[in-house]
């Protein structure tokens, strides 16, 4: 999932990339514009799942599942120039700073949404991701500490950029985008939020982020929304790095886009909370019933200040009891996908 870059903004500043001359030769940046057979990206190759070999959970489930919620907040002020994301959930549009529809839609996730989401997935007993960028966890440390005590759950930590409206974009140059990457996770150490684990702001990440995101530390990445399976970024295994280095193997955990709260909840779809609880529960039962032949997951992202909403929270909560009872559906970790999914290229399986 990328920013589209003009041609202009695609090249800007990729003559310096001094760390790996070749990169920019190898991304064309503006894309291809034509129909061919396979990705138009060097980032991992073509296979098509129903040629793939069959693949099994360890423990005979059919979907692994893990929701994502996403803290983020508006920042006031951005360096200047800096692309903003084009479609955003609360909030009503774009106005000067300090925009407050979209800070206090953000607020209101961080004070109050996410300890509905949070307390209902731990009364259920559910693992889940938590995506937190930096402006956040430096903002509530209080929170932080809450989420490393264990008070809201089973969680894995996910890095989640600097702010909402500072988001990873095309026109970074090689060194910009590696600096924004090392200093999200750094800075985010420093509150206590220690992960491998990347989910960029509403996806957002320039043609070159899978072949950095493994140089800055990072080991699974949340953004890419194309398939049903887990699968290794084999173009960033090790792209950009001395020749006596390790190779450095990024796994993408694909998103199911259309249950993206964000994208469901708001207009033009608007989904009513029943409605979208419903198509959770659907998309896991055909998962599962899939995933008899062919292992799959479903990733979704949450935003607490829109699935977080008394009006809202109910049906989600319902949904989860219901696919915390359904056979062939278990929830998990993205790191604990990960490990599952290298199990079951080890093991035999008969199709």
């Amino acid at each position: 999932m990328t920013l589209s870059p003009s041609p202009s903004e695609a090249t800007r500043g990729l003559a310096g990339d001094a760390a790996d001359p070749g990169l920019s030769r190898r991304l064309d940046l503006r894309g291809s514009g034509q129909r061919q057979h396979g990705p138009d990206h060097p980032h991992h190759g073509w296979a098509p799942l129903p040629g793939r070999p069959p693949r099994r959970w360890p423990d005979g489930a059919g979907v692994w599942v893990c929701p994502v919620i996403a803290l983020d907040s508006h920042e006031d002020t951005v360096p200047a120039g800096w692309p903003q994301p084009q479609w955003a959930a609360g909030g009503v549009g774009l106005r000067p700073d300090p925009n407050i529809a979209r800070i206090g839609a953000r607020d209101y996730g961080l004070r109050r949404g996410f300890f509905r989401l949070a307390g209902g997935l731990k009364a259920l007993r559910l693992p889940y991701a938590l995506a937190i960028d930096v402006l956040s966890a430096e903002s509530r440390p209080d929170l932080v500490q809450a989420c490393r005590d264990g008070e809201w759950g089973d969680l894995e930590w996910v890095a989640h950029g600097l702010s909402w409206n500072r988001p990873l974009h095309a026109g970074m140059d090689e060194a910009g985008e590696l600096a924004y990457l090392a200093e999200t996770r750094e800075r985010l150490a420093a509150c206590g939020v220690v992960t491998d684990v990347w989910h960029g702001i509403e996806y957002g990440q320039s043609p070159r982020t899978p072949a950095l995101l493994p140089r800055a530390g990072y080991r699974v990445c949340l953004d890419w929304c194309n398939d049903e399976q887990p699968y290794a970024f084999d173009g960033a295994l090790a792209a950009g790095s001395p020749a006596s280095a390790a190779p450095r193997v990024l796994w993408s955990q694909p998103q199911m886009a259309d249950l993206d709260d964000g994208f469901a909840l708001c207009a033009p779809r608007a989904a009513g909370a029943r409605a979208y609880a419903r198509r959770i529960v659907d998309a896991a039962s055909g998962l599962a019933l899939d995933g008899r032949d062919q292992a799959r997951v479903m990733v979704f992202t949450l935003r607490p200040f829109l699935s977080g909403q008394p009006f809202r929270i109910d049906a989600l909560l319902d949904a989860f009891g219901e696919l915390a009872r359904l056979p062939g559906v278990r929830f998990a970790h993205p790191s604990s996908i990960v490990a599952a999914w290298q199990q079951t290229a080890q093991d035999p399986v008969t199709p």
